[in-house]
């Protein structure tokens, strides 16, 4: 049937030139009007559009590349100034978090993109130079590849659609430090001044102090509470005569004898504390509260 009839390609009624043109697009009557639902303008990619911001159709730059998921439902705000992509399609939607983040969605009409994670692992550079010292734990893929004689002698005439491995012998840039990792944390002993390493292991502090140190970390006090072996430089802090213990009055459970960190009835002897209390106002008829 398709060889009896014309060919009407040629031919263009006046309904679609009046939406190419668009005739009769009225401007807004103010700008920052939501044009979410509005069709695409076909000046704007030209740069043709005289309207601005008046102009009643939305504005898309060809520089967007990812859709707006605020946009999916209706909610975005920014309008023509999103950096985003106001259109629905499916080869630029963003990525799905929860593919990205368990390798599982369980949504069966999940309209956001389920990226396989071995894709987004790049190749190890050093690798593919000859030789990385990360070995198999390197967070980089290594691919084994045969390399291309050709190449090596000098001109390979097959190309980029060589099947072989064409190397690259520029060194790869040191990403020692990177934006979200933030500064390096440089350690510093406490004992001598000098970094590099920690107090534990300085070779500078005696012996005796450092086992001492180390007998405190295994008991579980922490270095913290002996800072003053650490630093021989200002001497030990001054301390005043101690109590004995039979003036020393526990605030947990009131009794004398020892301190409330060593109490013997542990984290509950403020109930013991407050049932001595009460069985006291019971034995004397004349306390009032």
């Amino acid at each position: 049937m398709e060889y009896l009839v014309a060919n009407v390609d040629h031919l263009k009624f006046d309904i679609e030139i009046a939406l190419d043109e668009q005739y009769g697009a009225l401007p807004l009557p103010f700008t920052g009007m939501d044009k979410s639902t509005a069709a695409v303008c076909q000046f704007y990619p030209r740069g043709a559009c005289n309207k601005g911001g008046s102009c009643p159709f939305r504005h898309v730059r060809g520089d967007r590349t990812i859709v707006c998921k605020h946009w999916l439902r209706g909610l975005c705000k920014k309008g023509d100034q999103c950096e985003f992509l106001h259109e629905y399609d499916m080869s630029k939607m963003p990525e799905c978090y929860f593919y990205s983040r368990f390798n599982a969605c369980h949504n069966k009409e999940c309209p956001f993109l389920h990226i396989d994670p071995e894709t987004k692992v790049r190749d190890c550079p050093w690798y593919d130079r000859g030789f990385c010292r990360h070995g198999p734990i390197c967070r980089h893929r290594h691919v084994r590849r045969v390399l291309c004689m050709a190449y090596l002698a000098g001109f390979c005439p097959d190309g980029t659609t060589c099947k072989f491995m064409h190397p690259r012998f520029e060194l790869p840039a040191i990403q020692d430090m990177q934006p979200k990792e933030g500064k390096k944390v440089m350690i510093t002993c406490h004992f001598c001044g000098e970094s590099g390493h920690k107090a534990v292991y300085c070779n500078k502090m005696p012996a005796e102090v450092r086992e001492a140190q180390m007998r405190q970390e295994l008991e579980g006090g922490g270095p913290h509470q002996h800072n003053y072996h650490m630093n021989m430089h200002n001497g030990p802090p001054p301390r005043g005569p101690q109590k004995p213990l039979e003036e020393v009055t526990c605030y947990k459970c009131g009794t004398k004898g020892h301190y409330a960190n060593k109490c013997p009835k542990g984290h509950l002897a403020f109930l013991s504390h407050a049932g001595s209390g009460s069985t006291a106002s019971n034995q004397n008829p004349g306390y009032r509260r």
